[in-house]
């Protein structure tokens, strides 16, 4: 049985990959800051994701700026990025975790159409 925090953690991937889809198709990401914040306050607490975590704050602040050569680079490195940490993950994580970084991938080149 999966704990509360797995649970949560679960339900925050997958409310992610929702997020940026929505985001995508609006061609806006006006409501990526609030799930950016989380995914940093998250990210926190494990050292080995600090790169991860200092490039969602460069994120944050490019969409803030509303650059968007600077947002496709950022998503596109997060993509990758995201992707590989899914590689030690386990079970239905890795397989949401691989699916977020393949998800910011996608985002990237679409948001690069219109940015």
């Amino acid at each position: 049985m999966a704990t509360a925090a797995e649970t949560s953690q679960a339900t925050h991937l997958d409310a992610t990959i929702e997020m940026i889809e929505k985001d995508v198709e609006k061609k806006s990401l006006t409501g990526a800051s609030g799930g950016i914040t989380k995914w940093i306050k998250t990210l926190a607490d494990y050292d080995e994701l600090k790169p991860i975590s200092t490039k969602l704050e460069k994120l944050k602040e490019a969409i803030a700026d509303k650059d968007g050569k600077k947002i496709v680079e950022l998503m596109t490195s997060l993509g990758e990025a995201t992707t590989k940490a899914a590689e030690d993950a386990e079970g239905d994580d890795a397989k949401k975790i691989k699916m977020l970084g393949k998800c910011l991938g996608t985002a990237a080149k679409a948001i690069s159409k219109f940015a």
